[in-house]
Order: C-alpha cells, then structure tokens, then sequence
C-alpha cells in the first residue's frame, strides 16, 4: 500500500510529517522566550527615548502575540482543513521570521506590538495549531501519541530556547540575536513546512479500522457547538488551563514570597513546573491511548488536586513538597494540552478537527485570564491560600464535567476511536 495507506510498519510518510511536526514546534517554542529578549529590549528603547523604559512597559507585546495564537488556529485551521499543512505552516514560518527581523528594526513599544506581538503572534498560531491536528489526523491509531509528542516538542522549545537567546544576545547583541532567530525560524519552519502533505482520508480511515475503532461522523464547527457535549468539554479545559497558567505567571515570585526561595532557587522552581508540563504532554497522551481520554484527564486531576493540597499547605522553608505541588499541578495542565486533540477528533471526527480543537482552544484563553486575574487579586492579601482553594474547587468541577461529557457523549471517549 502506498505510505499515505493502512501500512503501519516502518517510516513512511505519516512518521515523516511527524518528525517535521516535532521540530517546528520546536523552533516555535521560541515565543516563550519573550521575558530574556524584553530586559534587552528595554534597554535598547531606553537609549533611543533617552527616558527608561522597564520590561513590564514591553508586557503587552507578549499580551498581543499570546492573544493572537487562539484566533489564528482557528483562521489557519479553515485552510489546513480543506488544502493541508503546507500552505499554513510555511506562512506561518515566513510571518514568525519577519516579526523578528521587524522587532530588530522597532524603535518604540508600538513598533514591537506590530512585529514581535502581531507577526509572530499570528505565525505562531497557524503553525501550531496545524502540527497538533496533523499529526492526530496522521495517526488515528494512535491519537495520543501523536498529539502528546508534538505538543511536548512545544513545551521543550520554550524550555531550551531561553538559554539559546541568553547566549544569542551576549554574543551578538539584541538586533544580533533578534536577526538570527528570525533567521533560523524561516530557515526550519518554511522549508519543513513543504515537505508536509495533507493526509488522505482513506488512509485515516483504514488505520482508524485497524486499530479497532468505531467511526464517528464528523462534526461541522457549528454541530460541535451545538452538540450537548460541547459545553462540559470547554468548561473542563478551562479548568486544567486556569490551575496551569496560574502557576507559571507566577511561579517564582510564590516561592520567593511563600516559601522563602532565594533567586535561584525560584528560577528552579519555572524549571520544574516546565519540564512537569512538557512530560505531563507526552506520558498522558501515550497513557490515553491505551485507557481512554477521559479516564486519563480524571486522574490528572486528582493529581493536580494533590499537588494544590501541597502548595497549600508548603510555608516557610517547605521548598520541597512546593516542588512537588507544582509538579503535580504541571503534569495535569500538560496532560490536558496533549490528549485534548485526540479528544475532539475521538468526539467530533478528523474531518474538521483542526477548526473544533483550535475552537476548544479558546478556553485556554479563558482559563488563562481567569488564572492570571485569581493570583494577582490573592496576592495583594499577602497570602495565596485563596488561589489554591479556589483551584482545588476547579480540579474538584473538572471531575465533574469529565463525568457529564462520558455520560452526554453516551459511550467512553475510547483510547483508540
């Protein structure tokens, strides 16, 4: 059979995409590198001001590029749907490679929100939201995997890239180290992008027999959302995303604050809730395949409810069960960011699954804001026990919509589907 076909041994096509997949969302992890380039930004627009300006004067730049991600997943999801990954990915690396070479040029806060925050925003969306769903459409079999491995590449970009740009600008400079990022994305992205081909349905539709699974049709956007298990679905991500992103706007600063971290010691703590997201991607979407989506999202929680309790209870000094608070709370938000695309395409179908995942996706914007404004508002009493009690409440709602989707959907997300 041809490599697009039912062959399941060996390195054929689909095993191909993959691989490029991986590496793409690699090199875009590069977005997640944003708090090393703004310090040098800063200072760069303060010379050409002649006034200060601070890193958190640049936050909104990565405000924009972040907001961006969701609403162009869903734009580049339309074309990967009906022309393939090609066209979007190679796009997306060109528009990622111009928001750099346009932030080198910037002389103001404006000029970086139109480059950095726009171009590389909007290249960043259509990019990765084209891999994730590729690679499920890819592997039918093995939906898991295939959205845990390419979403844990994500998560190990944002994780090695920040000490490449630290070397980049002592080396090079800022503009130095801007040019050759711009550089390197156009050079990965563009190329690997057009060796990518769209999968044929038959053969999405062979494998998915093989690996005994029970078609569903495939939902338009409007019958997903008009579907009964739309809504818990949503209202379960959003949980996952706001207990996740909660902790890593704020990680190092609640160590420092509860537990008496010294600098370093903060900075580990990014690091392992980091690593906890990225291996929570891969370890819980290979685990779904073999038992089920939704069973494997359900005990992340109780995971993350377990590592909330520990933040909860960690004072002063009590650097490691923080550590492995936040562990727990990272492997679940991961958890969630690698088997949600195998759960759409389980639940909706592959057919328009790069619009109904990206779609979904919108809730992990919610989450995050909801997350972001619940530290912020605890942290001005000088205690986060508020936060953590109030995230334990939406690990506990979690459980309960993972339950109402498996009984709305009237049979188990099935690991294989």
């Amino acid at each position: 059979m041809t490599a697009n076909g039912p062959r399941t041994h060996g390195f054929g096509l689909r095993e191909r995409c993959l691989l490029f997949f991986c590496l793409i969302n690699f090199t875009t992890g590069a977005l997640y590198v944003w708090s090393i380039f703004a310090a040098a930004l800063a200072g760069r627009l303060s010379t050409l001001a002649g006034a200060a300006v601070t890193p958190g004067e640049l936050a909104p730049v990565f405000g924009v590029a972040s907001a961006m991600t969701p609403f162009m997943m869903i734009a580049g999801g339309f074309v990967n749907d009906r022309f393939g990954p090609k066209p979007v990915i190679s796009a997306g690396g060109l528009l990622i490679g111009l928001g750099y070479w346009g932030a080198c040029a910037a002389g103001d806060v404006a000029g970086l929100m139109l480059s950095y925050g726009l171009l590389v925003g909007v290249g960043t969306g259509l990019v990765n939201g084209c891999t994730i769903n590729t690679a499920v459409k890819f592997f039918p079999d093995r939906r898991g995997f295939a959205g845990g491995l390419v979403t844990a590449s994500l998560g190990l970009g944002a994780a090695a890239l920040p000490f490449a740009a630290k070397a980049a600008i002592e080396l090079l400079g800022i503009d130095g180290a801007l040019v050759l990022f711009g550089l390197v994305s156009a050079a990965v992205i563009t190329p690997l992008g057009l060796l990518t081909k769209k999968p044929a349905a038959e053969g999405m539709e062979a494998r998915a027999a093989a690996g005994g699974a029970v078609p569903r049709p495939s939902a338009t956007p409007r019958e997903m959302i008009a579907s009964p298990v739309f809504i818990p679905l949503a209202l379960l991500f959003m949980t996952a995303a706001s207990m996740g992103l909660m902790l890593i706007s704020s990680a190092s600063s609640i160590g420092m604050s509860q537990v008496g971290l010294d600098a370093a010691a903060a900075a580990g703590a990014l690091s392992v809730l980091s690593l906890a997201n990225t291996a929570g991607r891969f370890v819980s979407g290979v685990a779904s395949d073999r038992f089920g989506r939704l069973p494997t999202l359900t005990a992340m929680l109780v995971v993350a409810l377990a590592g909330l309790a520990a933040l909860w209870t960690a004072g002063r000094g009590d650097a490691l069960l923080f550590f492995v608070g936040l562990a727990g709370v990272g492997l679940c938000f991961g958890s969630f960011i690698g088997v949600y695309p195998g759960l759409v395409a389980d639940e909706f179908g592959p057919k328009h699954n790069s619009v109904n995942f990206s779609i979904l996706m919108l809730g992990y914007s919610v989450g995050g804001i909801a997350g972001t404004w619940l530290i912020k508002a605890t942290a001005a009493s000088g205690s986060f026990s508020g936060a953590y009690l109030t995230a334990m409440a939406f690990a506990a709602a979690g459980i309960g919509f993972a339950f109402m989707t498996h009984r709305r959907a009237g049979a188990p997300a099935a690991a294989s589907c």
